[in-house]
């Protein structure tokens, strides 16, 4: 499972360190696609192709399965590790996020989020209230 949160910094081809411990999970490869938050998914390659299929079961006559599909299979990029444990982020996700010099990875249990960090910081803000955090999750029924 991805957990936690990390800055690391992006040099001037585009590479990023990705950690020892979301490392160890991906093997040799990872998935990337476009997320759904200005942000991009990093997954295991397993976990995408359940994803792909769950998508591909989809009917085709409904638009919203359409465009997700688009978006999901349109933005996918098999990334793999260098020696020293960093991924290239292509330039059009790069640009697109306006992902230059630093990102913050953050860990969603099966896969892990790339952000821009003022960005995490903006969506991130609903959770700095105790009470709100309460409210905004109540009606999910999280049992243990």
């Amino acid at each position: 499972m991805f957990f936690g949160q990390f800055d690391h910094s992006i040099d001037e081809k585009g590479r990023v360190t990705i950690p020892a411990r979301y490392r160890d999970q991906l093997e040799d490869c990872a998935c990337l696609t476009l997320g759904f938050d200005n942000n991009l998914m990093v997954m295991r390659e397993n976990d995408f192709q359940k994803l792909c299929k769950k998508v591909e079961a989809m009917s085709i006559t409904d638009s919203v399965a359409r465009d997700l599909a688009r978006s999901i299979f349109s933005n996918f990029d098999k990334i793999e590790f260098d020696k020293t444990g960093r991924i290239l982020i292509p330039q059009k996700f790069r640009e697109k996020l306006g992902l230059t010099t630093m990102v913050k990875l953050v860990g969603l249990g099966n896969y892990f989020e790339i952000w821009l960090p003022e960005d995490w910081e903006i969506a991130s803000a609903k959770f700095a209230d105790a009470q709100d955090r309460a409210t905004m999750f109540e009606g999910l029924n999280l049992t243990f």
